[in-house]
């Protein structure tokens, strides 16, 4: 584990370190995804900061609400640049809040963009992935495979270097075909293929959360996503084979 780097006289946590830069890595994917689709780049850029700024802000404002007593003792405290005193949830209703604000306000089409927005978010996906693997977040199984990984003196399954992986090998896919799929079914096949990695990847993971007889949540939900993913990309096809016979 690295959790953080040295430079010089400097030690940098690689944690906040890799987001931001995944951040910063996805929205430069996004806005070439965007070129392709035929809508500005600056768009997403622009999106990126006004996102940025709503979720620091409602999720410092999320904590400070759930949390409200111990800022009272210290009012102060609100302004800590602390990034643990943030609840993600506020922080992801109000970039979600800002992302809807801005498409209606220019008036994106919104297929296009879900493509641009899908690219940089798997981008993203994976530098955290690279993360949690570098911090020890995440871990999996113990395993007596030849390429496992030591946390805590336990040789486990680098469930997180499966995971980096495999958003790496969907999104090298979803650029391969993003000239080939109509709008709004590249950010579908990014959907069906991240569902198909965490489908695959927490068989691995440990301490999931189990419901009924055994069976991991986080595979249901991502057997689910999946399943609607390919029923929808076999109602397209399958529609579109059917106008063309009809034509022909």
């Amino acid at each position: 584990m690295h959790p953080t780097i040295s430079i010089g006289p400097a030690s940098l946590p690689t944690y906040p370190l890799l987001l931001l830069l995944g951040y910063f890595l996805g929205l430069w994917f996004a806005a070439k995804v965007a070129a392709r689709r035929g809508l500005d780049p600056d768009h997403f850029y622009n999106m990126g900061f006004y996102t940025v700024i709503a979720g620091l802000i409602a999720g410092r404002l999320g904590h400070v609400i759930l949390y409200f007593p111990a800022y009272a003792s210290d009012p102060l405290s609100v302004l800590s640049p602390n990034m643990n005193a943030i609840q993600p949830w506020f922080a992801a209703a109000a970039a979600l809040a800002v992302v809807i604000w801005y498409q209606r306000k220019y008036q994106l089409p919104l297929p296009a963009m879900l493509d641009a927005l899908a690219g940089g978010a798997l981008v993203l996906l994976a530098a955290l992935a690279l993360a949690e693997g570098l911090n020890g977040i995440a871990f999996g199984e113990p395993t007596m495979a030849p390429w496992a990984i030591y946390q805590w003196n336990v040789a486990r399954h680098p469930v997180q270097y499966y995971e980096l992986l495999g958003v790496l090998a969907v999104l090298v896919g979803f650029w391969a075909l993003l000239r080939r799929l109509p709008p709004g079914f590249a950010a579908l096949f990014a959907l069906a293929g991240y569902a198909g990695v965490r489908l695959l990847v927490d068989a691995f993971r440990a301490e999931p959360i189990i419901v009924g007889d055994g069976y991991r949540l986080s595979q249901i939900i991502a057997w689910i996503v999946l399943l609607l993913a390919l029923l929808a990309f076999y109602q397209f096809f399958a529609s579109r084979d059917g106008g063309d016979g009809q034509r022909a």
